[in-house]
């Protein structure tokens, strides 16, 4: 890596890259107290990223499979929740034009030190740099996501994994790296014909009007051209299936990391898969799916405490809070409950935290047993209550206004303005710790292909809307998340590369209407 000005890469490193909470950066500094303080902290919750790994993870299989939707989730999933260094290559791509392009962007990317992380264990260990220069992988890690949104057009690229002699051409190309770096491969194999009919129109840029006809760029299409237009792309993927070689299982591959997915985690095959990240990787993929996922968020009705202007706590809800679980209750039959033809009840989820005033807020939403046939039943909105989704908790702060912890605790007040994502309430959470606590959620989340309430709070709304719209974490903890107010999140597989996700808002007309708006009152705004 070129050399540069020394303050300067650490100005960016730590700009682009956050390797421990700005809120303890004064715990790092020399004091009367403390001569030899600690100058690398251990990673918080949500910074352990790759855990100092380099990883390539290669999603092979035949086109119209959804690998770019795959690719997409999985690398927000790793930055989100685990602070990992991630990157996508769709080889596909004009930047990426050659294979020998290819790969040196894959060797400048894996193989760059972060500065900023080893400037602190070298200055922790006393070694100048100049003497330390042995010493490999002191950061958190890099992932690089390779996959091909035009499969045919990259089928002979050695980066494609296409064939057995490419997936042992990249085996090769990545161990004469001078960082050491591990390769999966994840194939994705689908045997649904409706699915794989879905992709293609998508790739073809066709979307249904009101009227169920195709539309292509805004020209309404008759059925014939789409028909031949179908009947063209399949046929281009049986003569790419001629060219491709699935992972053998013979025994010739079996030195390979990778694992079979097959019709979105209907079976799970894995090989060689060693080690915290790659398993939680496989977990994680195993569990998504492109169907339509329809997400319902609200934050309890208002509060006791909102009123107060008091942070945290198990207060009850208001009259006005009172009056929105009222409205929530008629509301959410008649518009997550039924379907898209506005008349029969669908299968539909429902979850609160553990807190009261959740609780509360939902206890108004009917529960009817809906008959599946078959025998099997259904209940309608049962109540699933998960303390992962309880409100941030302050600490000694619970009950205390910003106001009384501005003026009793100024510096604790400063160090969080300075941090919000990253401090921690004395002997309390931080945002980091609610980003570990969602993560289990978040996977049984991505399974579910039946509407989802959920009924929580200011904060944890935060970061689940955060990561469900794509947004990067550090800016969750700005966010707007109102009372008295249902947001409808919605993202499939399908978009035109990969996810495509929407958001309307739905708010309670008689708090709209109310002299005194709850939004106006709510002490937890800036929670």
């Amino acid at each position: 890596m070129a050399q540069g000005n020394p303050s300067k890469e650490l100005e960016r490193a730590q700009a682009q890259y956050q390797h421990w909470c700005l809120s303890q950066e004064h715990l790092l500094r020399q004091s009367a107290e403390n001569p030899l303080p600690t100058t690398v902290p251990p990673p918080t919750a949500g910074l352990a990223g790759a855990i100092g790994q380099r990883l390539v993870i290669s999603f092979i299989g035949l086109p119209a499979r959804g690998k770019p939707f795959l690719a997409e989730r999985l690398n927000h999933y790793l930055s989100f929740f685990h602070g990992a260094n991630c990157k996508s290559f769709d080889i596909a791509k004009d930047e990426w034009a050659d294979d020998k392009t290819l790969a040196e962007a894959l060797k400048e990317f894996l193989e760059e030190d972060d500065p900023l992380a080893a400037q602190q264990l070298l200055t922790a260990l006393g070694v100048e740099s100049e003497h330390g220069r042995h010493l490999k992988n002191v950061d958190s890690g890099r992932i690089a996501i390779l996959y091909s949104h035009s499969e045919i057009q990259t089928a002979q690229r050695t980066w494609s994994g296409s064939s057995k002699e490419h997936r042992w051409s990249m085996q090769k190309a990545l161990s004469q790296l001078r960082v050491h770096c591990n390769l999966m491969f994840i194939e994705v194999i689908v045997s649904d014909t409706e699915l794989v009919e879905r992709f293609i129109l998508n790739r073809m840029g066709a979307r249904k009007d009101c009227s169920g006809r195709y539309v292509i760029n805004g020209v309404v299409q008759e059925d014939a051209v789409i028909k031949a237009k179908l009947t063209e792309t399949a046929g281009q993927i049986k003569d790419y299936h001629r060219l491709y070689v699935t992972i053998q299982d013979d025994g010739s591959e079996d030195d390979l990391c990778y694992m079979k997915l097959y019709n979105y985690g209907q079976r799970v095959v894995t090989n060689q898969m060693h080690g915290f990240l790659c398993m939680r990787i496989a977990q994680y993929v195993s569990h998504l799916h492109p169907r339509s996922h329809t997400i319902y968020l609200t934050r309890h009705g208002q509060s006791t405490y909102n009123v107060m202007h008091k942070i945290g706590g198990n207060p009850g809800l208001t009259e006005a809070g009172e009056s929105y679980a009222s409205w929530l209750g008629e509301w959410v039959p008649e518009n997550v409950c039924k379907g898209s033809e506005g008349e029969k009840q669908v299968c539909c989820r429902l979850w609160t935290s553990s807190m009261r005033r959740t609780i509360d807020t939902a206890r108004h939403i009917p529960h009817p047993v809906l008959d599946l046939g078959n025998g099997q039943v259904w209940q309608q909105m049962a109540t699933r209550v998960y303390r992962n989704l309880d409100e941030i908790f302050a600490g000694e702060y619970e009950g205390m206004t910003y106001k009384q912890i501005e003026e009793t605790f100024g510096d604790e007040a400063i160090l969080r303005k300075k941090d919000k994502l990253g401090y921690r309430y004395p002997r309390g959470e931080s945002y980091f710790d609610l980003i570990a606590r969602l993560e289990v959620l978040m996977h049984e989340l991505e399974s579910y292909e039946e509407p989802l309430l959920i009924v929580s709070h200011q904060a944890t709304l935060r970061m689940l809307y955060a990561y469900l719209m794509g947004i990067d974490r550090s800016q969750a903890p700005k966010l707007d998340i109102p009372l008295h107010a249902v947001i409808k999140i919605q993202y499939d597989g399908f978009g035109r590369h990969g996810q495509t996700a929407v958001e309307e808002r739905f708010f309670c007309p008689t708090s709209a209407q109310s002299t005194q708006n709850p939004t106006d009152t709510d002490g937890q705004k800036h929670l």
